[in-house]
């Protein structure tokens, strides 16, 4: 009770009402199952929204390249079908989790594709590569060409052109630079450009798209290879160079620079400060170019005082008489030299511009990549110790100056199922299917294509565990990979006897992006899909059946009447996918039963209706935990739950006329015993009357004297 100790008016708040209960979701999805690429191992499952946000962290339609044959006739390549087929079908919310064979025993595990050793800082050697910016075509005269950086590049420099084109390599020979202009990354030679050799039909000129930069004799500290090491942004083989031809990941590094001014004013004798006309960009830790217009000279800033530059190390005597002898007759400029990464993969492109391989700068780039790359990531317990204060380690160079080759990415060995089933080390240790338990609000739950015992076992033990969700299962294919029969499918269902799972027959066909060509896969994506969908537009108490399969071409198998007259009725309650193409209705779902063997919980959505109010009432009722067991709690709860059961039967969840032909609920001295009430026990009595489907619409006519009757039971 609050104190009232002085004179004065006190504004207390009241609860005016019942304690509200919302309704759970019940469309969240959870799939389970090979993907492309994404996170693996322990990571939680990722939630994504649209199928784009699906290809961008899971990467697209695909082949598996495992290293051991699938031990069973199941696919491992659906994922994305499924996915997709989810989202068509009006599927919302859908967890992922990336499935890869478990460490141990020997197993292939997926590895990360790897820069290797080609990514030295300068590929090792005293060479800077880079790229023409511009086709450069001999004719006798010209001695210029266009370069994609001019870093490092001085008088004097010698610069080859190698060109690979149509599968014929020729060169230029040894060029020696006369000048150069960092504003236009314009070089000019001493000489013409001569024509390559050996010169071609398809080499008589040098194409841009095909040449690299070769410089020798410029700025070359040794290479420290440790600093720098890029890998994939997760295990499996889509980084590599493709079997196809394709490149598999893309990525780019080229020289590049944050922030550029001039020299003010001469340098003092001690060659540790310089004043620039701007500090802008300037950065502690950032390795400068110093250019006089005919030479370059390198050094490492060690703090930034508005327009004023102190160096780590002090300039030569002879660097400052060099510089000072320039500075009034021309600019001398001064810039940063960084790098930029480019990555690509599919539709997803990532670029991280003006990095350094300095931790101490805020530009690191192992940090750039970590925090902001989902096709990238860096092997950062495998760098060497951060480079020396002085060390003037600049950037990576790849060996054609522009494109590196990620290789050594494996898929692994093909999954087993208790690798699907996972384990479960506590939540952040999880794999497979137990992983799913951290995405708790997750109401369905499947692993497209994986039809074997132990994994559809899991999927139901997960659901009958948690009480919350609901599994669909794929039906079997035959031994020899050949397509589910009804005898199949018939021996299969036999295998379970759960009130939480569903299961579907036949497969369905979609187009495989890949060759084209019909493909069929299985049809729990698009189900799951569906579920959510009509959760979201009628209700969860509404069977998610006569709905139209959207996305796909055909069915596997077309069922007669007959067939599913063996099909849906006990003991098989195996759901029927239809074909009504002749009657103008499309592909349909003909089914809506669980496959148990207790008639009370025989339909999907009564099943799924009382999952949605029993954790509805879970979670809107934890208030009540350690009020006083009395009768003002117990008229509180009655009212906070009377009022959700209202709402739920207005909007056609339960039968009845009236509310109290819907449901009841009780709480009181007629539930629960003294005994109960003294050991901390609240027992509330509810009972719904649940909406079934009208799964067989039965119509009486007969003949009458005055015309026809027709009476619809």
């Amino acid at each position: 009770m609050p104190e009232y100790l002085s004179p004065g008016v006190y504004i207390e708040e009241q609860d005016t009402g019942p304690e509200p209960i919302e309704g759970v979701s019940t469309s969240v999805t959870g799939f389970v199952g090979v993907t492309q690429m994404g996170p693996l191992d322990t990571n939680p499952p990722v939630l994504v929204t649209s199928f784009p946000e699906y290809q961008r962290t899971f990467g697209t339609y695909f082949t598996p390249q495992f290293s051991t044959t699938p031990p069973d006739g199941d696919s491992y390549n659906l994922m994305p079908h499924a996915v997709a087929g989810f989202f068509n079908n009006g599927g919302q919310l859908l967890y992922i989790k990336r499935v890869g064979r478990a460490a141990g025993g020997g197993a292939n595990v997926p590895t990360y594709a790897s820069a290797g050793n080609s990514l030295e800082n300068f590929a090792g050697t005293p060479t800077i590569m880079t790229r023409l910016a511009q086709s450069a075509v001999p004719n006798g005269v010209n001695e210029t060409i266009y370069v994609a950086a001019t870093v490092g590049i001085q008088k004097g420099s010698t610069i080859t052109l190698n060109q690979t084109k149509n599968g014929i390599s020729s060169s230029s020979g040894t060029l020696t630079v006369a000048s150069y202009n960092d504003q236009t990354s314009q070089v000019t030679f001493s000489a013409p450009i001569p024509t390559p050799t050996p010169a071609s039909a398809n080499a008589t000129y040098y194409d841009s798209n095909y040449t690299t930069v070769a410089v020798s004799g410029a700025y070359t500290p040794a290479p420290n290879s440790g600093f720098f090491l890029l890998q994939a942004g997760s295990p499996g083989a889509w980084a590599n160079p493709q079997p196809s031809g394709d490149i598999g990941l893309q990525v780019q590094i080229e020289p590049s620079s944050r922030a550029q001014a001039q020299i003010q004013t001469t340098l003092p004798p001690s060659g540790t400060q310089i004043q620039l006309t701007s500090g802008a960009s300037f950065y502690s830790g950032a390795i400068i170019e110093i250019n006089t217009g005919t030479n370059k000279y390198y050094a490492k800033v060690q703090t930034v005082t508005g327009a004023s530059l102190t160096l780590l190390s002090a300039l030569p005597a002879a660097t400052v008489t060099a510089i000072n002898a320039v500075i009034g007759t021309s600019p001398v400029w001064v810039r940063t030299w960084e790098f930029d990464i480019a990555a690509a993969y599919g539709n997803t492109t990532e670029s991280f511009p003006g990095l350094t391989l300095d931790p101490s700068t805020p530009y690191y780039f192992a940090d750039a990549i970590a925090n902001g790359s989902s096709l990238l990531s860096v092997p950062t317990a495998s760098l060497t110790p951060t480079p020396a204060p002085t060390d003037l380690t600049t950037v990576p160079v790849a060996s054609d100056g522009l494109d590196v080759t990620l290789t050594g990415g494996s898929d692994g060995d093909c999954p087993l199922a208790s690798d699907y089933v996972g384990n479960d080390g506590g939540p952040g240790d999880r794999t497979g299917i137990a992983a799913l338990v951290d995405a708790s609000e997750i109401s369905i739950i499947a692993a497209p294509g994986k039809t074997d015992q132990t994994t559809q076992n899991a999927l139901i033990a997960q659901c009958e565990n948690l009480l919350y969700r609901f599994a669909i299962l794929d039906p079997q294919p035959t031994q020899t990979g050949g397509p589910p029969t009804m005898t199949t499918i018939q021996t299969q269902r036999d295998l379970y006897d759960t009130e939480y799972a569903a299961i579907y027959f036949p497969r369905i066909v979609v187009s495989d992006p890949l060759s084209g060509n019909p493909l069929p896969v299985c049809p729990s994506g698009h189900m799951a899909g569906i579920y959510a969908q009509t959760d979201d537009t009628r209700g969860v108490w509404k069977a998610p059946a006569n709905v139209v399969i959207n996305g796909i071409l055909s069915l596997e198998t077309k069922l007669s009447k007959g067939d599913q007259d063996i099909l849906n009725p006990e003991p098989n309650n195996i759901n029927a996918l239809r074909d009504f193409t002749a009657q103008g209705r499309g592909l349909r779902v003909y089914g809506a039963r669980v496959i148990t063997s207790d008639e009370e919980w025989m339909y999907i959505n009564v099943r799924r209706l009382f999952i949605f109010l029993e954790a509805s009432l879970d979670q809107g009722t934890q208030w009540a935990v350690f009020e006083p067991n009395d009768q003002t709690l117990w008229n509180r709860l009655i009212q906070s739950v009377s009022a959700f059961l209202t709402t739920v039967w207005q909007q056609g969840g339960l039968m009845g006329t009236t509310a109290d032909q819907a449901f009841f609920v009780k709480c009181g001295t007629d539930t629960m015993s003294s005994d109960d009430i003294e050991n901390g026990r609240l027992i509330m009595l509810v009972g719904v009357a649940p909406v079934f489907p009208a799964e067989f619409v039965i119509i009486q006519i007969g003949q009458w004297a005055g015309g026809s009757s027709v009476q619809e039971l």
